[in-house]
């Protein structure tokens, strides 16, 4: 997820590394969220416990995410035609083959809607956040000339009255002020491009930034683990136990933007293995948290909540999140080298081409 790269550039160790953590910490999120876990709110169990603690980590994965691609972004002098197309057929080719396989195998039925949605998956937002960042990248030179043009001074109340409005709001009123997905990738892209743009030098180490964020997540899981208290005899703190964990909500931004900083100011060597990985991570959301690999993978293979009441549930799960990342990884490795590797010269050519004509009519 983000910043999806063509080329062969070097990327920073110490960032790819981020991507996979908060590849996983999506995944574990996937698994709390979409498995059909029910606890009853009269009773807290480490179990319920373990299931909302996981929870925590999927938006503040997206909102990692967002935030490495404005840090980078914010320098392009323009948008790459072969990312974009790279970008789209990576969607489309999940989108594709997830339609064809679970049609043969007789497991969803065949519309013409159904498949209209399935060739046209940006557009009808099969993945939410893959069509939020197509159209973030795509505007994202545009940003860039407007967040440059800014001095500090008017780019700093910019960003209070966003954050006001954007993320104060939503977190004590429960509403934000004329917001959505992409203007919220909008406002973490300037947050990045700040960080970038004005290159914040403090004392403050690496491990300090991260153990934050660490202290913010025992924090904001203990409030959850306040509400389902309270909610053991007013169901309404039950139900609304973990509001704080949206994307929007200031203990995630906050817990998002220290381990971001944290790991920018992490000293990491190259490391091969973990570039690697981290290549594979867009595609691993893209297999997982398809419409229909979702409930077949959490409800039918894997069966999670048949170990709401197991005690075994907290390993089984863990053991889960895993071997999903792992075998995702694998099969995004295997579209990488074994089909985009033949098409990559071709989405080159088509690239240069384009954008040649780009430049000489516009």
């Amino acid at each position: 997820m983000g910043e999806i790269k063509l080329d062969k550039e070097v990327r920073q160790s110490n960032i790819e590394l981020l991507r996979i953590i908060a590849m996983l910490m999506i995944v574990a999120h996937h698994v709390s969220m979409h498995s059909g876990f029910e606890f009853p709110i009269e009773k807290i169990t480490i179990n319920r416990l373990w299931v909302q603690f996981i929870q925590i980590g999927g938006k503040i994965g997206v909102d990692i995410f967002v935030l490495i691609s404005g840090y980078f972004l914010i320098m392009a002098p323009k948008i790459k035609i072969g990312k974009l197309l790279k970008f789209y057929l990576q969607v489309y080719t999940y989108s594709i083959l997830s339609f064809s396989i679970f049609i043969v195998l007789g497991r969803k039925p065949f519309g013409m809607n159904i498949l209209k949605r399935h060739l046209l998956p940006l557009t009808f937002d099969l993945w939410w956040f893959a069509s939020a960042y197509f159209m973030l990248y795509l505007i994202s030179p545009f940003l860039n000339k407007l967040l440059k043009s800014l001095d500090k001074k008017d780019y700093q109340k910019m960003l209070v009255v966003l954050s006001i409005c954007w993320s104060v709001f939503p977190t004590f009123v429960g509403r934000s002020l004329q917001s959505n997905s992409l203007l919220w990738f909008l406002f973490l892209y300037a947050v990045a491009g700040y960080i970038r743009i004005y290159d914040i030098k403090n004392k403050v180490s690496g491990a300090k930034y991260i153990a934050i964020s660490m202290g913010l997540i025992v924090l904001t899981f203990g409030s959850a683990v306040v509400f389902d208290l309270l909610g053991t005899r007013i169901p309404f703190f039950a139900s609304h136990a973990t509001v704080l964990y949206s994307m929007e909500a200031v203990p995630i931004v906050l817990i998002s933007f220290f381990m971001f900083l944290g790991f920018l100011k992490i000293t990491l060597n190259y490391n091969w293995f973990i570039n690697l990985i981290s290549s594979a991570t867009f595609g691993v959301y893209l297999i997982h948290d398809n419409c229909y690999v979702r409930p077949f993978l959490w409800k039918t293979v894997f069966k999670n909540a048949a170990f709401s009441e197991s005690p075994f549930l907290i390993p089984y799960t863990i053991m889960v999140i895993f071997v999903v990342f792992t075998v995702c990884t694998m099969i995004e490795l295997g579209r990488i080298y074994v089909f985009e590797k033949r098409y990559l010269k071709l989405i080159n050519q088509i690239a240069n081409h384009a954008e040649n004509y780009l430049e000489q009519n516009f």
